[in-house]
């Protein structure tokens, strides 16, 4: 090397430096470490917990809780820090709680800090293999490093990031959860909407994506092992939802001779659909799609329009892939479970009736009155004990019902 290149090299060097390109020292980290330690010592963290940990979307995730009430969370997430320091406190801010789950997000800060991939790799095995020596049946799930708007032209990096994490997952039992190309729009860019002003940290539409995924994505990875197992019909009648979809076991026998294909997921909401529509709906190239959703929307707290505004996305979505495709609602049931819901189970029936008028490509299939007895509640007999889910002869009426829109 001449001495010109030399110097070149030591002004990168230095320049990189200069603009905090360094490893950073964890210690920074030392008083975000004592204020859990605080809040611990105040309130006892709950047993069984899961613990949500990483950089600032964990730290800014304030709406965690709400999205999973049924479980007891802790979020120990420290805005601005790398892999290498969650890594480094693994200790204090995981371990020491013995957590049931793990949902580690972090990785990125490291690659715009200078890190390598093979860095960030090292520092998530680094995690993993405390984490196991420590807590050897305690679930890990990597939450893949995210692309966004304002670090895009870090992309490549991220992407052989998440591929050497994902690999890592697989070898040692760690999930993999993929929010990577949920965040992307049709034209391969970040979705704008997913993020607040500084395009970098996740608004709460981008953190109905990762919801979702935690959620859903080991049910949606499984119809993928049955189209490997057993070829999909081409041009397919796809039916997709929640669990009354899940649960019609029969429906080839119910229709017969029809290209009928179940990729229902139980609990799924309106928004799932959407989310996963490329891998439920889109990828089968299906002549007609058959949905119900929305009674969980509405049971978790969702308004009958945010119900109405997400399927528009998920129709939005597959007449963008698949402009002549039909889609065919089917209205939300009067279930004896959720009766107190009535009203605005009928308000969203009523707002998805108007919105299918305004294009021929859509149908409201209305199986509301044709589950109501004389005294306009709810059939007993055509539920099973839950009084949610229905029996053999909850699906004899949606056969006969929804029978006329599959010709």
């Amino acid at each position: 090397m001449n001495y010109r290149h030399f110097a070149v090299l030591f002004l990168l060097l230095t320049s990189s430096w200069a603009q905090g390109l360094k490893p950073a020292d964890p210690a920074r980290f030392e008083k975000a470490m004592q204020a859990f330690e605080a809040e611990d010592a105040a309130k006892a963290p709950p047993k069984d917990v899961t613990v949500f940990v990483g950089a600032s979307n964990i730290r800014r995730w304030q709406s965690l809780p709400g999205r999973f009430k049924k479980t007891p969370l802790l979020n120990r997430g420290f805005g601005g820090s790398q892999l290498s320091d969650v890594a480094y406190f693994a200790d204090r801010c995981v371990i020491k709680y013995k957590p049931k789950q793990i949902y580690l997000n972090a990785g990125g800060n490291d690659l715009h800090a200078g890190g390598t991939p093979g860095e960030v790799l090292a520092s998530f095995e680094e995690f993993v293999t405390k984490v196991r020596a420590a807590l050897p049946k305690t679930q890990i799930s990597f939450i893949s490093i995210p692309g966004s708007p304002s670090r895009w032209n870090e992309v490549e990096q991220v992407k052989q990031a998440n591929a050497l994490i994902a690999a890592s997952c697989a070898k040692q039992g760690v999930d993999f959860i993929d929010v990577f190309p949920l965040l992307l729009g049709a034209d391969g860019q970040p979705r704008a909407e997913l993020y607040v002003e500084d395009k970098l940290h996740f608004s709460e539409a981008g953190y109905d994506v990762v919801t979702s995924a935690i959620r859903w994505q080991k049910e949606i990875l499984a119809f993928g092992k049955q189209d490997a197992q057993k070829t999909p019909p081409e041009h397919p009648i796809v039916f997709t939802g929640s669990s009354s979809i899940r649960r019609w076991q029969t429906l080839a026998e119910d229709f017969p001779g029809l290209p009928v294909m179940n990729r229902g997921f139980g609990g799924s909401e309106v928004f799932d659909s959407f989310n996963y529509a490329h891998l439920t709906v889109i990828q089968y190239k299906p002549r007609l799609v058959v949905f119900y959703a929305g009674g969980n929307d509405i049971n978790g707290g969702k308004t009958p329009q945010r119900v109405l505004e997400d399927f528009k996305a998920f129709v939005t979505k597959v007449h963008g892939a698949l402009p002549e495709c039909r889609i065919s609602y089917i209205s939300n049931a009067p279930n004896p479970s959720r009766w107190k819901l009535i009203d605005k189970m009928i308000e969203a029936n009523r707002l998805m009736e108007e919105y299918a008028k305004t294009d021929a490509r859509l149908q409201f299939i209305n199986v509301y009155p044709h589950m109501l007895g004389p005294d306009g509640k709810p059939k007993p007999d055509i539920f099973v004990e839950d009084g949610l889910h229905m029996n053999a002869k909850g699906y004899a009426i949606w056969k006969e019902v929804v029978g006329p829109y599959l010709k």
